[in-house]
């Protein structure tokens, strides 16, 4: 058992941390997408603003723009100059022809500013791309409010942004993943004026909540599977706490039926052996005794055997009874008669109702009921007892019946367990009082078949009273 569990530990421990280990991979690898998609949502926002500015002119400047290619050594080198006019200066002066212009400029004009860019290892798109951010920040600069504007648009709030010089070219956007798996935020860079080194970075708050909702489906399927491998497991341990119990009653069982069998068995052999001395028969007194103790003994190997077969049946409804009217008090006497007081023992017994109540029940039961009670009170008392029987009308018609002794009472922790099946106080079975745990058992089944409760009050050491109520 105890390798079992440990195997069942081990591997529920094995289980747990997998999936814990598999839940890591996948939010960070859905951590890492969703990062993926928000770069990819911040680009189209600055490509959007770079849009914007490439569109709209400016009337108050206008660019003119030269272009030489050098190629040494299988290497290319492109050079760009780049004229920026103002034109309330220059108009009164000249057209707006590039040629012009750049003619213009050598010859001092004012109202013109020229810029020189020389660009190697690059791909002529790359190159004329960059000329084309550069004339468009020159035209109508950068503005990290408009920026700002946009990405609120696009669903990108609580954005830091801020503007940094490089010392060179930075012709790449690049980004900072998250640092924390628990609060995630990332930073995209970009070169909004690549010939200047002018750049812009974003900085914003990943948020948990978005990646948890991508992998919601994933986490209730683990919180299923997780739940189901918990009940099992549970439910497993409680079985087998359950079967061992089981297996314990058993054993507890047969040897108490083995003890309770011998005393009556053993009793019946010495009074066939009395029987088979002719001399002895012939003392009517001893022959008398003996055959009242057979008798005895086989009544109460009937009643045994009876109670174990009423025991069997799953229902109470199936127990048989014969129900009829007959003398409470006769029934209370009879029992009281044909008690068995073991040796060393003293029972004072009284009937404290002096009226005689008919009751209605199956007479064989009810005194089955009592006998019980009684034998109980006498079996688990010391060596004197005082019991006190009685009896009385319920307001609604029932009959109450109340047995109380002085015996060694049952502890309050164990008052609720007393009528389950082979149950035993453990003070009865520290004393060694030989039982089976089937008394009370047998006594609740049996009021229960007559639609009757029976309950019981005891204090540990002062004694117990239980009452039968029986409807009528």
């Amino acid at each position: 058992m105890k390798i079992l569990y440990f195997l069942t530990i081990t591997a529920i421990i094995a289980f747990c941390s997998i999936q814990c280990w598999w839940l890591y991979s996948k939010y960070r690898y859905t951590l890492i997408n969703y990062e993926e998609d928000l770069y990819g949502r911040v680009l189209d926002v600055m490509q959007e603003d770079f849009d914007i500015r490439r569109s709209s002119r400016n009337p108050g400047m206008e660019v003119a723009t030269s272009s030489r290619i050098i190629v040494h050594d299988g290497q290319m080198t492109l050079t760009f100059d780049v004229y920026m006019v103002e034109l309330p200066e220059y108009r009164a002066q000249d057209s707006l022809d590039s040629r012009e212009i750049i003619a213009a400029y050598d010859k001092g004009l004012s109202g013109i500013e020229k810029y020189s860019f020389t660009v190697n290892n690059r791909t002529n798109s790359e190159a004329y791309n960059a000329l084309e951010r550069f004339c468009a920040d020159k035209l109508h600069p950068f503005s990290a409010e408009s920026l700002a504007e946009l990405l609120e648009k696009n669903g990108l709030r609580d954005c830091e942004i801020s503007l940094a010089q490089a010392d060179s070219m930075v012709w790449e956007p690049s980004r900072t993943g998250h640092t924390s798996l628990l609060k995630p935020e990332m930073s995209v860079t970009y070169p909004y004026n690549i010939f200047e080194g002018g750049t812009v970075t974003v900085s914003f708050p990943v948020g948990t909540s978005p990646v948890i909702m991508k992998m919601l489906d994933i986490l209730i399927l683990s919180l299923i599977v997780s739940a189901f491998l918990a009940v099992c497991f549970v439910f497993q341990i409680a079985t087998v706490r359950k079967q061992r119990k089981i297996n314990d009653l058993r054993r507890d069982f047969t040897h108490a039926m083995i003890h309770e069998l011998k005393r009556p068995i053993s009793t019946l052999k010495m009074c066939v052996s009395f029987m088979r001395n002719e001399r002895l028969m012939q003392d009517s007194d001893s022959r008398e005794a003996v055959i009242r103790d057979s008798y005895n003994e086989l009544e109460n190997l009937s009643s045994y055997f009876s109670k174990l077969r009423d025991l069997t049946l799953d229902d109470t409804d199936e127990i048989p009874l014969n129900i009829s009217v007959f003398s409470l008090p006769d029934l209370l006497r009879e029992c009281i008669s044909k008690l068995n007081l073991p040796a060393g023992k003293e029972a004072d017994i009284r009937i404290t109702a002096d009226a005689d109540v008919n009751v209605k029940a199956d007479r064989t039961h009810l005194g089955n009921i009592i006998s019980n009670l009684l034998e109980n009170a006498v079996k688990y008392s010391k060596e004197r007892i005082e019991i006190a029987v009685s009896y009385f009308l319920e307001d609604d018609g029932s009959l109450s019946i109340a047995i109380k002794d002085s015996g060694i009472g049952i502890r309050k922790d164990e008052l609720d367990y007393v009528f389950d099946k082979f149950f035993r106080s453990s003070a009865v079975s520290e004393k060694g009082i030989p039982g089976m745990g089937l008394g009370l058992t047998y006594v609740n089944m049996l009021v229960s078949a007559h639609k009757g409760t029976v309950r019981v009050d005891s204090r540990e050491g002062e004694g117990s009273v239980f009452t039968i109520n029986l409807p009528q």
